[in-house]
């Protein structure tokens, strides 16, 4: 099996409808085990890990499973808000550890001088980017596909994650600095052994992930700012 993050997915690539509904049905599942954080976070990487991290498919991957954690939840009935709680922290891991390992295979490919285009590189890095973004964004679908008590758990925990952030952000965050930092270690330790078309890489993917980086804080900014008002 290929570890390899599809960091240039074809757009029209999504999952089968048919595995999209057995990550539905064995997050459903997960809700009934006392291990539930444990288990979406080990579902999650799996799904990723099966679709190569293909960054444009991580919102159809995370709402499967967190559409089958309501499922669940509500079949189980009672107290639904640790259960919630931990599941999505669970998928929150999965995902932030995902998003190190994107940026990671991104910036080796880079440097041993993989051929990308400018849009391609700017691409790949705004999807890193929006990852927290998207997560969010599917526990608050979620609670709009969902009713009664449950949707008012799912309506709080997204606008927590909205206000508190996520562990998917604090990666992300992370990788796009050390990408913005101009890959050092790699550029100090063997910038000499570089191809010439590597080095053009390196400079290139430290410019974009720059540019992405600074479009991230002058986001995170107006958001603080937002809150505070």
């Amino acid at each position: 099996m290929n570890d390899a993050p599809n960091l240039s997915p074809d757009p029209t690539s999504i999952p089968d409808p048919a595995q999209l509904a057995q990550w539905h049905d064995e997050a459903a599942q997960a809700t009934a085990e006392p291990d539930l954080r444990e288990r979406v976070r080990d579902l999650t990487a799996r799904a990723l890990h099966d679709r190569r991290m293909a960054l444009n498919e991580v919102r159809d991957i995370v709402g499967a499973i967190t559409s089958g954690i309501g499922s669940g939840l509500s079949a189980r009935g009672g107290e639904m808000k640790d259960g919630l709680r931990q599941a999505v922290s669970g998928l929150d891991e999965a995902v932030g550890s995902a998003a190190q390992v994107a940026s990671l295979t991104l910036r080796e490919a880079v440097s041993k001088g993989k051929a990308y285009k400018d849009n391609e590189l700017k691409d790949s890095l705004e999807q890193l980017r929006d990852l927290e973004s998207q997560l969010i964004d599917t526990v608050r679908q979620t609670a709009r596909q969902t009713g009664g008590k449950l949707k008012e758990e799912f309506d709080a925990l997204g606008e927590h994650m909205r206000v508190s952030g996520t562990r998917t952000g604090e990666q992300v965050q992370d990788a796009l600095r050390q990408m913005a930092s101009g890959i050092k270690t790699s550029s100090q330790a063997g910038r000499a052994g570089l191809s010439e078309s590597a080095d053009v890489a390196v400079d290139r993917l430290s410019k974009v992930a720059s540019g992405v980086l600074a479009a991230l804080s002058d986001s995170l900014k107006r958001q603080s700012d937002r809150l505070r008002s």
